[in-house]
């Protein structure tokens, strides 16, 4: 019964199949092309659709970009978790941009290779192996897609004798009883058919299916198998996962066999649509008309040549497409720029090409993202759930990139200058060459050697940033050789190494445990922290046994005395070392003949140092010890930890898209630095972001730690991860949420340090500051508990010392000096008290605010009690001067009035009140001679005015002068001496006093020229007056030589022809 079930089971299904149409050149869309996929592993053979991961690989440092379906499938393989299905099938987002598979460097450059591309791939789990996959692959390309069989080539695992792997000839024998011809099944190596993902990691032999697209004899298509061109090209890749890679020369088996097979759907759209190259497809095409739609000009021709200018031109064409894609998936993602250069590198690339070629900015790469959208949004629906972030990030670097071009332009001209051969690199890969590339100059001017050290090589990549496409790039064009191998090597064992490099923290004084046969601490810093009810919180002490004592010098020790500074290990530690940003415990150890300060602990592989000073007795190896924790340090670090977390949830709440940079938690404060992609961080958004927390330390939040594996974590609904960061295989994950394991999540992200286990032990929260942090970054440093406290009962009272003020303040419409200056004096104690005082930001930005208006106040007072005092001592200056024809005055203001409120000592108000006669006013400002000159326009002759006499006073005491801007130097004058250091101001006052007196004397007879001149203009006035009045010129000269301020001289006037009168003075 049950084998006829099954017979009209696959009845059914060849039914199915036979109604199914035949696609190959059967112009389907990409979107039913790759749906057929999905229903023929779902439906047909029962596999369950998974949805594609994030291209951002959390948890895995090895890898820039999730580059492969498998990757989300990596805890099955290594036998770290237990499947949830037996079959999958999905179409998973990849990005090869670095490392061991990366096409960057190749794309437009031919039809197939890409930055972004759609792997569609089927799996099992330890269910089916080879001969089913096979068969299933099989089934699929001849039977649905009806590819031809006779198009097809396969490649099988050739073996490999230095690891010791034979040939897979089983795999070669199902593919004979399938009805593959043997003249189309074809052995390779290890390059071209071992899969691995990476250095390290699930890898084994693979078969790989090979299209014939250029219909070629099979005699000449067999020969292009695996090499490299457009003929005959890879489609789809079945690997059998059957080891995993340790190092170089070592792989061990895999607790279970697994499938895992690839086809890019790039690819065979192009074979199935029949197009000659990827970009033709209904996958590129219409990226690369909406960019000539954009920009105009020269259309796609489908160019390759890139020895033409047309080639260039669809170049440019095809990369656009390419990276628009990648682009919009890594950010919809969730990559930042800041976190993956390569990201950046493609990024800037584009933004490149799209000025260089089509003379458009960002919003070229925004419409972009918005097409990519509505083209694969319905597969991957976060790319138009995320499209407004994608914009952002994108208008953000585009700014970032411009500015980079306008500081570097110079400094790189100059590197080009130097090496004419660089030019050809592009501007966004500067940062990091200009460096690299003196060094490497250094030290091949001292080796005399074009051969350059994979160290080397290596160092730069540390030291500089320069990453190896960028430093092949340069070596190549300097006609250098690097040794890769090596660069490779020291790659690989920074990578898989532990690297103690904590040990230098530490102190480089102390060796690593592991040399010592020490076995490895248990750590309890969890374990001994209890809270109760009512938010008490009791840490207690353990017992532990020393296994090893290490002086500071290095050696170990058995015995350690009173005074001594040493690192002591223990079989366990109830101290938190540093790590995760948060600092280390501290506390004291007991044992039966003494104690010791515990000042600071690390980790050092697998062991936990304590710092210890003796402070009495001696202790032993092999001693028991009690670990007692500083309460009040832990429970404070604890409470900033947990308001770090609220913190950035709070912000990401804010700005929707933003990324954790760094943080730093003590137990007196914490700072919290994030990425900021729009332009500021407002006052209102900080605002904002401290009522948030302290609304959720009001509810009386659970803090919940629970212990994941990171595929599950990962998982989490959420959840807050770091870009390129590193996680454990299993995940401490801190939950804070409106009830204790359920309810609504507020934080939810991975963290190994110590936290408060309810938002109410934190009693209060305040932001001290926000700061920039670099380029895109803000910091951000606030207090919870106590000293919260302390600072708002401190912000309560400055605000209350302020209000007394105000009110005094407003109790006078005007202030005499010496309550002008009793209120600066106060005014500049709070200033000071604000800039340099620990104080809640927001009141002192509200301080500030109110203080700077105050400070106005108090300005403006005493502006106008200097502009009276100047206007009382012109007016004396003139009436005492009497009929002098000039008036010379030096202001006597007192220092402190120019100190209060930095007023600003303006001479052209007292200058103002003298505007009939020729004023000279000089005053003492800030350690120098000031003074200003103003003569009437009527006043100026050839041998006098504003300027001439300025300058007599300027060449005596030093110094300098100027026209105000705009205004005649003849009619005003300012001068400005110099420092006057080490001499007397009141000598320089006198000789600049008399100077300019002597100056004016000598000039006074013209004064009486000029008063002559303006009777003589009078009198013609009144002889041709209609009006038949009379007027006496005569009288009019003396009332004008009064105005001037002396008496008239006896003069002899003669008349002339022309009624003008000559100036005779009379000795």
């Amino acid at each position: 019964m049950f084998n006829r079930l099954a017979l009209l089971t696959k009845l059914h299904r060849l039914r199915r199949l036979k109604k199914c149409a035949c696609l190959y050149h059967s112009g389907s869309s990409s979107k039913e092309i790759r749906e057929t996929f999905l229903d023929f592993f779902a439906k047909e053979h029962v596999h369950s659709r998974v949805p594609s991961s994030s291209v951002v690989p959390y948890g895995d440092p090895s890898l820039a970009f999730v580059n492969a379906g498998m990757n989300q499938f990596k805890p099955i393989f290594l036998g770290q978790t237990v499947p949830q299905h037996k079959r999958a099938v999905n179409s998973q987002k990849c990005i090869r941009v670095g490392g061991k598979h990366n096409d960057l460097d190749d794309v437009g450059r031919d039809g197939y290779h890409h930055t972004f591309f759609e792997m569609l791939g089927s799996w099992s789990f330890n269910d089916y192996f080879k001969k089913e996959a096979c068969s299933m692959a099989w089934q699929l390309l001849t039977q649905v897609y009806q590819i031809p069989p006779q198009k097809l080539f396969i490649t099988y695992f050739g073996g490999n004798q230095s690891l010791g792997l034979p040939s897979d000839e089983e795999c070669r024998e199902i593919w004979l009883s399938l009805g593959v011809a043997p003249d189309h099944i074809l052995p390779f190596g290890m390059k071209d058919n071992f899969w691995e993902m990476g250095l390290v990691g699930p890898c084994g032999p693979c078969s790989e299916i090979h299209v014939n697209k250029a219909n070629l004899e099979t005699s000449l298509a067999r020969t292009l198998v695996n090499q490299g061109t457009e003929e005959v090209v890879e489609i789809w890749n079945l690997v059998f996962m059957q080891y995993n890679r340790i190092s170089n020369q070592v792989l061990e088996k895999l607790p279970a066999h697994h499938i895992d097979t690839g086809m890019g759907l790039e690819r065979l759209v192009a074979f199935l649509q029949n197009k000659n190259s990827n970009y033709d497809t209904d996958l590129f095409l219409p990226l690369i008309n909406a960019v000539h739609q954009i920009s105009g000009g020269v259309p796609y021709q489908g160019c390759y040549d890139m020895q033409s200018g047309q080639g260039q031109r669809d170049w440019a064409y095809r990369l656009l497409a390419d990276h628009s894609r990648m682009i919009t998936v890594a950010l919809a993602d969730g990559a930042f720029p800041d976190n993956n250069h390569r990201l950046r590198r493609v990024m800037r690339q584009a933004m490149v090409t799209s000025r260089k070629w089509f003379n458009q900015d960002a919003s070229l790469l925004l419409e972009l993202s918005q097409r990519v959208a509505d083209m694969m949004g319905g597969v991957y629906p976060e790319l138009s759930r995320n499209l407004s972030n994608v914009h952002m990030l994108l208008r953000f670097e585009e700014d970032v990139f411009r500015d980079h071009l306008s500081k570097s332009g110079r400094e790189w001209s100059a590197i080009v200058n130097r090496f004419p051969e660089l030019s050809a690199l592009s501007t966004d890969q500067q940062p990091g060459l200009i460096a690299g590339l003196r060094q490497l100059e250094d030290w091949r001017r001292f080796s005399g050697t074009d051969n350059i050290p994979g160290s080397l090589a290596f160092k730069l990549y540390s030291t500089h940033g320069l990453q190896e496409d960028s430093l092949q790039l340069l070596v190549q064009l300097k006609g250098w050789n690097v040794d890769w191998p090596q660069f490779h090597q020291l790659m690989a064992d920074e990578r898989m190494s532990t690297k103690i490099q904590s040990s230098a923290a530490v102190g480089s004084q102390f060796q690593c445990a592991a040399a010592l046969k020490v076995a490895p601490t248990i750590w309890q810093c969890q374990d001994v922290c209890s809270r109760h009810s009512e938010g008490h919180y009791i840490f207690k002490p353990l017992d532990a046994t020393v296994t090893a004592l290490i002086s500071k010098g290095g050696c170990t020790i058995k015995e350690a005395a009173a005074g001594d500074q040493i690192a002591v290990i223990a079989d366990k530690s109830c101290f938190y070392y540093e790590a995760g940003g948060q600092v280390s415990d501290t506390g004291r150890l007991f044992w039966s003949t003494g104690s010791g300060l515990v000042e600071e602990v690390r980790r050092v592989g697998d062991h936990i140092y304590h710092l210890v000073t003796i402070n009495e007795g001696s202790l032993r190896v092999d001693q028991t010890v009690q670990m007692m924790l500083d309460e009040d340090n832990r429970l404070n670090t604890m409470a900033n930890h947990t308001a770090t977390h609220l913190l950035q949830a709070a912000i990401k709440d804010i700005l929707k898209v933003t990324c954790q940079k760094s943080s730093h938690v003590t137990p007196e404060h914490f700072r919290f630095d994030f990425g900021l992609f729009t332009s500021e961080f407002t006052l209102e958004m900080i605002t904002q972001a401290e009522s948030t927390v302290r609304n959720w330390i009001c509810q009386s939040l659970a803090v919940d730690r629970l212990m994941l594996p990171l595929h599950q974590a990962v998982s989490l609904d959420g959840i807050t991860l770091v870009p390129g960061e590193s996680y454990p295989d299993m995940v401490s994950v801190i939950r804070v949420a409106t009830e204790s394991g359920k309810g609504e999540v507020v934080s939810l992200e991975p963290c190994c340090g110590t936290h408060v286990r309810n938002t109410a032990d934190l009693e209060e929260f305040v932001i001290l500051s926000v700061k920039s942090a670099g380029v895109g970054s803000r910091s951000v440093r606030a207090v919870t508990r106590s000293t919260a406290k302390q600072l708002l009962c401190r912000a309560d009272d400055l605000k209350r010392e302020f209000s007394l003020l105000e009110s005094v303040a407003n109790k006078f419409n005007s202030l005499q000096f010496s309550q002008l200056k009793e209120l600066d004096t106060t005014l500049k104690q709070l200033r000071e008290a604000i800039n340099n005082e620990e104080i809640p930001l927001l009141v002192c930005k509200e301080l500030s605010i109110r203080l700077s208006k105050m400070e106005s106040y108090v300005r403006q007072g005493a502006q106008e009690a200097l502009a009276r005092m100047m206007q009382h001592q012109v007016e004396l200056a003139v009436s005492d001067a009497g009929p002098a024809s000039f008036v010379i005055v030096y202001l006597s203001i007192p220092p402190e009035m120019l100190e209060i409120g930095r007023v600003k000592l303006s001479l052209i108000k007292a200058t103002r009140h003298c505007p009939h006669k020729p004023i000279l006013v000089l005053a003492l400002d800030d350690g120098c001679l000031i003074g200003r000159c103003t003569v009437p326009k009527e006043m100026v002759t050839g041998d006098f005015d504003a300027e001439k006499w300025s300058d007599c006073v300027i060449r005596a005491i030093g110094g300098s002068g100027s026209s105000p801007k705009g205004q005649d130097p003849k009619l005003n004058y300012n001068i400005r001496s110099r420092k006057l250091v080490n001499d007397s101001p009141d000598s320089v006052r006198q000789q600049a006093l008399s100077l300019a007196t002597q100056y004016a004397k000598k000039d006074e007879t013209c004064f009486w020229m000029v008063a002559m001149a303006t009777c003589r203009v009078q009198k013609r006035r009144e002889e041709r007056s209609k009006c038949g009045r009379t007027g006496d010129s005569t009288g009019i000269g003396r009332v004008l030589a009064n105005r001037l301020g002396g008496e008239s001289p006896s003069v002899s006037l003669r008349r002339s022809s022309d009624f003008n009168f000559d100036y005779v003075p009379v000795q």
